[in-house]
């Protein structure tokens, strides 16, 4: 059974820790550990995360952040196009998710790509020409390193997704807490910030001179 929630934090050691402390402040048991790697490699990640930044340091709980934003936080497709997957799939597409950027001209035409997207497909996809706007199930299904995606965004190619991921909170720091006007911009919408205890400082022994 998948849980019903995800930690996902640097590295998969950072997540089980942090998803323990979780787990107790939100009463229940189902909360995930992830990396940002494992989430994007599991098949039954939810679709509800909380970030949880390590809290070394605000500089680099930010570039996390950014990472998990630019790579889970997809839009979904312009309603119309929805409407076309949602006739040819026989399903209903949710709203919700993250909105498309304000003054982005609307695609009348897009890409579907069900199933794993991966090098060789992306690159006859992109050969064959035809809509730069790619829809595929959710950013767990295309299996692309960040220089590819890199590559496919500077021909072109915009994602979007018929299964958004939520980011329901940032676990952060205090420290990365009293910053979030410098990372909020990140989130549309922005999630709740959630404070977690300050780390304990190590102590140190002392000993008496004889």
């Amino acid at each position: 059974m998948s849980p019903a929630i995800a930690c996902v934090a640097p590295a998969l050691r950072q997540a089980r820790g942090l998803a323990r402390a979780l787990a107790e402040r939100l009463g229940e048991d189902g909360v995930g550990a992830f990396s940002l790697a494992s989430f994007l490699a599991a098949d039954d990640a939810p679709a509800r995360i909380v970030l949880c930044p390590a809290g070394r340091s605000v500089s680099a709980d930010r570039a996390f952040l950014a990472a998990a934003a630019r790579r889970l936080l997809w839009p979904l497709p312009p309603a119309r196009l929805r409407e076309a997957v949602g006739g040819l799939r026989n399903e209903e597409i949710a709203d919700g998710g993250r909105p498309t950027p304000a003054g982005a001209a609307e695609p009348s035409t897009a890409l579907l790509l069900e199933g794993e997207v991966r090098s060789p497909r992306a690159r006859a996809a992109l050969a064959a020409g035809g809509a730069r706007t790619w829809i595929v199930e959710s950013p767990g299904r295309v299996r692309l390193s960040d220089r590819e995606l890199e590559r496919l965004a500077r021909r072109g190619v915009r994602w979007t997704v018929l299964a958004p991921v939520l980011v329901v909170a940032v676990y952060a720091s205090p420290g990365l807490a009293r910053a979030a006007r410098s990372w909020g911009r990140l989130f549309r919408p922005r999630p709740e910030v959630w404070v977690r205890p300050p780390r304990r400082a190590s102590r140190r022994r002392t000993g008496r001179r004889s």
